[in-house]
């Protein structure tokens, strides 16, 4: 059952569901911030009830806390763009004087601006980092959901804090000690989510505008390098804008030119294959004629 469990789900090449069974503390972290999500929720619905601000904002931040949470699994189930072993560098890539790069520890093709993650043990494309929250790296493949994770959470945490000062700015009481106490919670907790989110999103646009991610930032590889502002069609995919703002799958207009690599098996197929210079051609046959009988 093990071995079957391993072969379906997994980062290794091959699975068919990509989930990151390497990382025990990435999963007590995910685990954490949808236990903090929920308490989140747990005090709007209960404050609300006891009177503490209007109940009609109860399903307002139900809709964004379950956007943020369906978003932060997509982000963790998505394959972040992992690099088949069997990866060969685009011709355009080559014709453009770009060095082909092979992975110490894959021992296959690494495209540009890809990086190997030790906890996924697969090269990722524009691998921005691996993230103990989402339990799995960030790369082209999963960026949006990524973002649009930080995007909920924000609206969250500002709708929570709206909540909270506008009651103190009109004294509002609270019916008993215990919803105070919850309230000042959520607000602490409100207030370290926006500045830890905040700045998360920060780094997400500055990589997409600079094309610099987190790594490259890190190991101050400047615009030296092989860098270029990352389109936001590579970043959302080619689907109306709307579509932006949920968290479907990113359709993207040139699959190969994003990854930075194509696979041999999806090459465009030869053309007709023409005869040896040295056979000559069959002469035609003639026409038969059938034998007259005499009258």
């Amino acid at each position: 059952m093990d071995e079957l469990d391993a072969a379906v789900c997994g980062t290794h090449e091959g699975a068919r569901y990509w989930c990151n069974k390497r990382d025990n503390p990435g999963a007590v972290m995910s685990s954490m911030l949808w236990v903090l999500t929920l308490f989140s929720d747990v005090v709007v619905a209960y404050v609300a009830v006891d009177g503490g601000w209007g109940v009609y904002n109860v399903p307002i931040y139900f809709l964004f806390s379950f956007l943020a949470l369906i978003s932060q699994l997509k982000t963790m189930f998505t394959n972040p763009g992992a690099v088949p072993r069997h990866a060969q560098p685009l011709i355009r890539a080559s014709e453009s004087g770009i060095p082909e790069t092979i992975c110490g520890r894959c021992d296959a093709y690494k495209p540009p601006r890809s990086h190997h993650c030790r906890i996924c043990n697969r090269c990722i494309v524009r691998m921005d980092h691996h993230c103990p929250w989402m339990n799995n790296c960030i790369g082209a493949n999963n960026q949006k959901h990524f973002m649009l994770f930080l995007l909920y959470t924000l609206v969250e945490a500002v709708y929570a804090l709206a909540l909270v000062l506008n009651n103190v700015r009109t004294g509002e009481t609270y019916a008993s000690e215990a919803t105070r106490a919850l309230v000042y919670t959520l607000l602490a907790v409100s207030i370290a989510t926006l500045l830890f989110v905040a700045t998360m999103m920060y780094n997400q646009v500055y990589a997409i505008v600079t094309g610099i991610g987190t790594i490259d930032r890190m190991r101050k590889r400047g615009p030296k390098g092989n860098f270029a502002p990352v389109p936001w069609v590579d970043v959302f995919g080619v689907d109306p804008w709307p579509m932006y703002l949920l968290p479907t799958d990113v359709k993207y207009r040139d699959f190969h030119r994003v990854m930075g690599y194509k696979v041999a098996t999806w090459e465009i197929a030869p053309g007709p294959v023409a005869p040896a210079p040295d056979t000559a051609p069959s002469p035609p046959t003639p026409p038969s004629v059938a034998p007259s009988t005499p009258a």
